[in-house]
């Protein structure tokens, strides 16, 4: 099997315009971006990331975007593209994790399964993402694990690899391009489900983003474990 990183063509091709909004919506949720939310703009209900309320926001836009990912892979069975729906993150993710930033990983999905039993949608989406909402140690696995993978992919493949053309995970404009993006984003889906059952609450979507169906065999693979560069 091949590496991949970036999706096949023409998943690619068709996934790109579907969401150029993404670093758009996240740049309006920053408080210093208010000329980019609100009434008039094209995210006239938004939050920023300082008020109550934008955590569940990070959660049902994202799970929205599963949703519209499923549908138009489903419609290019070609690719034989195969959503690797993680239920634990990888073990070369969490080696990287733990040579990057030793003990962060086991200590930030011990809290993310506190909150998912004890918290709210809310709660969650903020500690995951982070918002500017409250504070916590261990909060932030959502951007930090991106900043990860695009470290670990620079890493093990080198920056200039064609599967990371248009698709590295440290930038929101082009990160949907690339199969992890997809994976780290239905793990996250599965804690809010988790979450969702618990309250009794459901999205605006409804609960859990679909499935992908299995078109073949995955493309992709990674090594099992990541072999650092000693540091200094």
């Amino acid at each position: 099997m091949g590496i991949s990183m970036r999706l096949p063509d023409p998943l690619y091709g068709a996934v790109k315009p579907l969401f150029a909004p993404h670093a758009l919506w996240h740049a309006a949720r920053l408080p210093v971006n208010a000329a980019l939310r609100g009434p008039g703009t094209g995210f006239p209900g938004l939050r920023a990331l300082d008020e109550p309320g934008s955590g569940e926001e990070f959660l049902i836009y994202h799970r929205a975007m599963l949703r519209t990912f499923a549908e138009e892979a489903s419609r290019h069975p070609d690719t034989l593209f195969l959503l690797d729906r993680w239920n634990r993150f990888p073990s070369w993710l969490a080696d990287f994790f733990a040579w990057s930033q030793p003990g962060f990983l086991p200590g930030a999905l011990d809290r993310a399964g506190e909150i998912v039993r004890q918290g709210t949608a809310d709660d969650l989406g903020s500690f995951l993402e982070p918002t500017l909402v409250g504070g916590d140690r261990f909060r932030g696995l959502h951007n930090i694990a991106h900043a990860n993978i695009a470290a670990y992919e620079a890493h093990r493949f080198g920056a200039a690899h064609p599967g990371l053309r248009d698709a590295a995970m440290n930038s929101p404009e082009c990160s949907p391009h690339n199969e992890h993006f997809w994976s780290l984003h239905a793990w996250i889906d599965d804690l809010y489900s988790e979450l969702l059952r618990r309250t009794g609450g459901e999205s605006v979507e409804g609960d859990r983003a679909p499935e992908l169906a299995s078109h073949g065999p995955a493309q992709r693979v990674h090594p099992s474990s990541f072999t650092p560069v000693r540091k200094g």
